[in-house]
């Protein structure tokens, strides 16, 4: 009887403490479900044509490559913003998740169609728009959410990082 008490009770203070190391850690969870709400959240934000706050979505090295500017790879929260400012104002973003990859250092891969919708917008129709099919986007939690820190809508470049991650 008192073997199974001291089971119990080592059992409860096991989950206790693993519980309690998420508590402590105030982060968002490394879940796929976490990350699609977060990404939800990127799209939204994005479609707010609200600078600050699209970018602080974003971590301080990302690096982002949009398919029309190959040879303007970004590199570093400042120069994206400073390159990708006025098309966060000026664009309307859309993005369809094809494939999640959970990677095993707590990062995640993520295969999206890109549909880039340029304003102003007439009704149901945008003034132009442009899908850019397959791109990636890697995720990581820094501080308490998921931000992106690395974007390639560039086909060749995001088959190639599909490729080193493994993604199908």
């Amino acid at each position: 009887m008192h073997t199974r008490r001291a089971l119990n009770l080592l059992v409860a203070v096991a989950l206790l403490s693993s519980q309690m190391g998420v508590l402590a850690q105030g982060k968002a969870a490394p879940t796929e479900v976490s990350l699609r709400e977060a990404i939800a959240h990127y799209v939204a934000t994005w479609n707010r044509h609200d600078v600050q706050a699209w970018s602080a979505l974003l971590t301080d090295v990302i690096w982002y490559t949009e398919a029309d500017d190959f040879y303007q790879r970004m590199k570093g929260r400042a120069a994206v913003i400073n390159f990708f400012g006025d098309i966060v104002k000026t664009s309307d973003l859309k993005w369809e998740i094809t494939r999640v990859k959970m990677m095993p250092d707590g990062t995640a891969t993520v295969v999206v169609r890109h549909f880039a919708l340029i304003l102003p917008k007439k009704g149901d129709k945008y003034a132009s728009s442009f899908e850019s099919t397959p791109s990636v986007s890697r995720w990581r939690i820094e501080g308490e959410r998921w931000r992106m820190f690395y974007f390639t809508s560039l086909k060749g470049a995001a088959l190639a990082e599909m490729k080193k991650d493994g993604v199908d």
